[in-house]
């Protein structure tokens, strides 16, 4: 039995941990990350306790519709999440009011309505489950429905936001949900196949990380740092640019053979890289580019020029 609870332990304590470390981007900056988090860390709590055989038959009842509601919960959570980061305008006020109102809805009938959850058995020697009530596909529904929305949100998101920043936001919440989103389905239908599973050993820390992963993203110098582990990002070959050529500069050789360093050289190739990756950033755009670096638009041309000067001049010394 602790071992079964050990999971769950340690996704509440990574949940908390987090909250200390990042509640200003969860309480104040991002209310539906805030919203989300809550619902997932009690989601957790409930989990854990339904890791036990010792209750009474209603007290294991009401530990389990509470389970229910937290999970409904979280999934709207979410949406919401999702809508923000995708900047989805489409009459988002009317969309958002009509899924607190179902939201609300399938509470009430979670926790009154035993034709959805019909009652608690035993999984096994430690854990509990549902029995599942003729309207038990509504839950099962709303989940499915609800993260394929969400899904399709942040993959708008990644395509149509009107900024970068929204685009990475929107990758790296749909990177960090896969795993709980893929067993979230698979559980679903080993369930509607009749299969009575528990997930919580996978599902606890993979919200965690997944936790982990969106909060630490609300801020733009994190986000950067997050981007360039990820293989194919624009952050990650800049990265790989700067490292490369300070590697060079500080790999300083007392050999007589070998060419001092050009530190003049290597400043200016940091500085172009740098600038190159900025001008991509915001699509060529010299004035947003020139105001995030400090420097004016004519300064930027300068470098932005010297930069396009060399690429040409090393691809003429490489076709010769």
């Amino acid at each position: 039995m602790e071992f079964l609870i050990l999971p769950s332990v340690l996704a509440i304590s990574i949940k908390i941990g987090i909250f200390l470390r990042y509640h200003s981007s969860l309480s104040r900056e991002n209310l539906d990350l805030g919203l989300f988090f809550v619902a997932v860390f009690f989601l957790n709590i409930f989990e854990m306790l339904s890791i036990q055989s010792e209750f009474s038959p209603d007290s294991s009842l009401l530990i389990l519709l509470a389970y229910y509601c937290c999970v409904v919960f979280t999934v709207h959570g979410f949406i919401n999440v999702a809508l923000q980061y995708s900047q989805f305008d489409w009459h988002s006020s009317r969309i958002r009011l009509g899924l607190n109102a179902l939201l609300a809805l399938l509470i009430v009938n979670i926790i009154f309505n035993r034709n959805i959850i019909a009652g608690v058995e035993p999984m096994n020697a430690f854990t509990l489950t549902r029995i599942a009530g003729d309207s038990y596909w509504v839950i099962q529904s709303y989940l499915i429905l609800g993260l394929a929305t969400a899904v399709a949100l942040l993959i708008r998101g990644m395509v149509k936001a009107d900024t970068n920043i929204a685009r990475q936001k929107c990758m790296v919440v749909m990177i960090s949900a896969a795993p709980p989103v893929l067993t979230t389905v698979g559980v679903v239908a080993l369930m509607a196949a009749g299969i009575n599973i528990n997930a919580a050993i996978f599902m606890s820390l993979a919200m965690s990380l997944m936790l982990g992963l969106i909060v630490f993203a609300e801020e733009k110098s994190r986000l950067f740092r997050l981007l360039t582990f990820l293989p194919y990002t624009r952050e990650r070959q800049l990265h790989k640019q700067l490292l490369a050529k300070i590697t060079d500069c500080v790999a300083i050789s007392d050999e007589p053979d070998r060419a001092p360093v050009n530190l003049k050289q290597v400043m200016k190739d940091l500085e172009g890289s740098v600038v190159e990756h900025v001008l991509d950033y915001y699509q060529g755009n010299q004035k947003k580019a020139a105001h995030a670096l400090g420097v004016s638009e004519a300064t930027l041309s300068r470098r932005a020029r010297a930069c396009q000067q060399r690429h040409y001049s090393d691809s003429v010394a490489i076709t010769e």
